[in-house]
């Protein structure tokens, strides 16, 4: 019944985007969660639809696998607008990749590579190509390995008692291979609590235990003025991409808002390449250092390197060798703060440029917000897309300025500031904008992220848990859908449901009041 609800407001708004992504439940079996995005009472909903085991990880075999989800769904794969998938080959692949499949059966379903992963991306590829980056959260994870042991976790929350009794003590948090945005999390607690950090390390120190004694001795002697900087600059780097992670998380973000969003990141990012801003990280890591204990200044001698005898009459750009150790503060502004906001900055502006897919410029072109609202120029290629005619667009735009020129002056100057107050506005004069008001639907539609995807495998770990490794596939999707659709579920009606319960059963002598 859930179900019929969610396909009946799927036919209602006529168009959907489709959002899928796999993961292995407890018993190891490949679980595809096939999800759904369209318009219903003037709001913007994402529905998880069901968990199906996949046959098979290739690409023929997925696509059969979400086509028959949605045919069981009684949903109509050709109504589809949209897909977003994560950054797997055998999904986003423009030559055989599952979207590259269904855009030659469903030519309108415009591929989306989810925001959310892009964004990983973009810090993944800044920590691998920064080498005093990739350096210094190898420190981060070995200190949560020593702190992760019973004997050291115990002294760890002692410590923090005893320097801050009213504040509540924290924990440290494991790295993840594939969420950097959540990194932040982990330098948030290793600045908050480095003094008891630091006194944790000193206690191991002196305890007899000679493998715990070594590795608390080699971390300690790592966690130095370079530490504390480097510490200070990347909770600010990654201060902004844990805002940015949040917002393109949510159920209701648009394509529109997420770009001016992105767009602000890369501005306020790009802001701080300057000397003020690396002076306010200096101030705050001297101010680190000097509440922990840990050494304030860095070392000032450096030992001059000479060139390869072979290369000394040329001219040479790249690193030839080893990079230098940073023995200064301006050591690591030059190899480590300004290669990682340019790394984060390039690689924004390259993956989230709204110029390599001219499509995308129409749903920036429908927010009134954007420099380029209702220009017919950047809404031309989505319009040719989606089978709308320039033609009767262009004198529908003719008209749409005229009819927010009237509204503006009848509410005294308040305008509309989203894409979506902006397809509420046209609703009641939809038949009038047919062709502006389905481009506004299917920019409202269009994907983000497959964060729901996500979302619904935490509610498979605590559906399918080990105590229920061997509980059957469908009865699986169907508890994650009544779980995740609680509140549809509660707003049934139980008389309803017993008779559609009682119409199941050919059974006579089930009778139920």
């Amino acid at each position: 019944m859930v179900r019929d609800q969610i396909s009946g407001e799927v036919q209602e708004a006529g168009v959907f985007a489709l959002m899928v992504d796999e993961s292995k439940d407890v018993s190891k079996k490949e679980q595809v969660s096939v999800a759904v995005r369209y318009i219903h009472d003037d709001g913007i909903k994402e529905e998880f639809l069901h968990f199906t085991p996949a046959d098979g990880l290739n690409a023929d075999s997925l696509l059969t696998t979400i086509k028959q989800t949605l045919s069981k769904c009684n949903i109509d794969h050709n109504m589809c607008i949209g897909q977003c998938y994560d950054c797997a080959a055998v999904m986003s692949g423009f030559n055989n990749g599952v979207q590259e499949r269904f855009r030659k059966e469903v030519p309108q379903a415009l591929y989306v590579h989810c925001h959310a992963h892009r964004l990983n991306l973009v810090l993944v590829d800044c920590v691998k190509n920064v080498i005093p980056a990739g350096d210094f959260f190898e420190v981060l994870q070995m200190l949560y390995n020593l702190f992760s042991g019973s004997v050291v976790h115990n002294i760890f929350h002692t410590k923090q008692k005893e320097l801050e009794p009213k504040e509540k003590p924290v924990e440290l948090k494991k790295l993840s291979d594939t969420r950097w945005a959540c990194q932040y999390s982990a330098l948030w607690a290793i600045q908050k609590a480095l003094p008891a950090i630091c006194a944790t390390l000193d206690e191991v120190i002196k305890q007899s235990n000679a493998r715990r004694k070594t590795e608390a001795r080699a971390v300690k002697a790592l966690i130095d003025g370079q530490f504390a900087v480097q510490l200070a600059l990347f909770e600010e780097m990654f201060r902004a991409t844990k805002f940015l992670s949040d917002h393109l998380q949510s159920p209701d973000l648009q394509l529109a808002s997420a770009t001016d969003l992105v767009e602000s990141v890369i501005t306020s990012l790009s802001e701080k390449r300057n000397e003020k801003s690396w002076e306010d990280i200096l101030d705050k890591a001297h101010t680190l250092s000097t509440k922990t204990g840990i050494p304030v200044k860095l070392r000032q001698e450096r030992r001059q390197t000479q060139p390869a005898c072979h290369l000394q009459e040329f001219v040479v750009d790249d690193p030839t060798g080893k990079l230098p150790p940073l023995t200064s503060s301006d050591d690591i502004r030059k190899h480590c703060y300004y290669p990682v906001i340019d790394r984060l900055v390039n690689e924004m502006k390259r993956r989230f440029s709204s110029e390599s897919c001219g499509l995308l410029q129409g749903t920036s072109a429908l927010n009134p917000t954007h420099k380029s609202f209702l220009e017919l120029e950047h809404l031309s290629p989505m319009a040719q897309y989606y089978g709308v005619k320039t033609d009767n667009l262009s004198a529908e735009l003719h008209q749409v300025r005229r009819l927010l020129d009237r509204k503006k002056q009848q509410q005294q100057g308040q305008t509309v500031k989203t894409t979506h107050e902006f397809l509420s506005l046209l609703r009641p004069y939809k038949d009038a904008f047919i062709d502006l008001h389905r481009l506004l639907c299917i920019s409202v539609t269009l994907p983000v992220t497959s964060a729901n995807c996500e979302r619904s495998f935490s509610c498979l770990r605590c559906v399918k848990n080990y105590m229920r490794s061997n509980s059957g596939d469908l009865r699986n999707s169907n508890l994650a859908l009544l779980s995740i659709n609680a509140e549809r579920a509660r707003a049934l009606d139980v008389q309803e449901v017993i008779d559609a319960f009682a119409l199941n059963h050919n059974n006579r002598r089930i009778f139920l009041l």
